[in-house]
């Protein structure tokens, strides 16, 4: 009998240990929300600002929520807005927003001491109403280390920023 109580112990033990650490339930999907403070390097009393026509450049930090309690990091580069609203992403049109492309990388750091790596590609784009900014995204994995040695897939995401505060969702699928 106390065979199978340590048994038990020693499995609710391992399940209570190794969840955090799970992927989606198909073991290739990470499904993460990021929370965290937003610095935007170039600013006019509180409201981004790009300076000279160079873009509105920010770093992200703060903790991930799910697949394995990580922190992060990223660095996000916003183009200009264009003075023609034709020209603004057809979401942030249609939603009576300004809006452009911007590029981000992002690095996740588990507690585990793994790092997986992110970048956004064509198609990620940010809407704004001149202070608070939402974002969709779309990249790929760039690469980890530890668990994640070697990593590639893809990902998608939206974020919210109301400066200085930043929160997100990403569907990272490895391969």
């Amino acid at each position: 009998m106390k065979i199978g109580v340590f048994v038990a112990l020693a499995a609710l033990a391992l399940a209570i240990f190794a969840v955090p650490e799970a992927q989606g339930s198909d073991g290739r999907t990470l499904n993460v929300s990021l929370a965290g403070s937003n610095f935007i390097t170039s600013d006019e009393d509180g409201v981004p600002t790009p300076l000279d026509g160079q873009p509105i450049t920010a770093i992200q930090n703060g903790i991930v929520k799910g697949s394995g309690g990580a922190i992060w990091t990223s660095n996000a580069a916003l183009e200009q807005v264009p003075e023609n609203p034709l020209e603004f992403p057809p979401d942030c049109l249609a939603q009576g927003l300004a809006g452009a492309p911007l590029t981000i990388s992002f690095v996740l750091t588990y507690n585990d001491g793994s790092i997986l790596s992110l970048a956004t590609g064509p198609g990620t784009f940010f809407c704004t109403d001149g202070t608070d900014f939402s974002v969709d995204a779309v990249g790929i994995v760039t690469g980890g280390n530890g668990r994640f040695e070697g990593a590639t897939g893809t990902f998608t995401g939206t974020a919210f920023s109301e400066p200085p505060r930043v929160v997100a969702d990403l569907e990272i699928d490895l391969d």
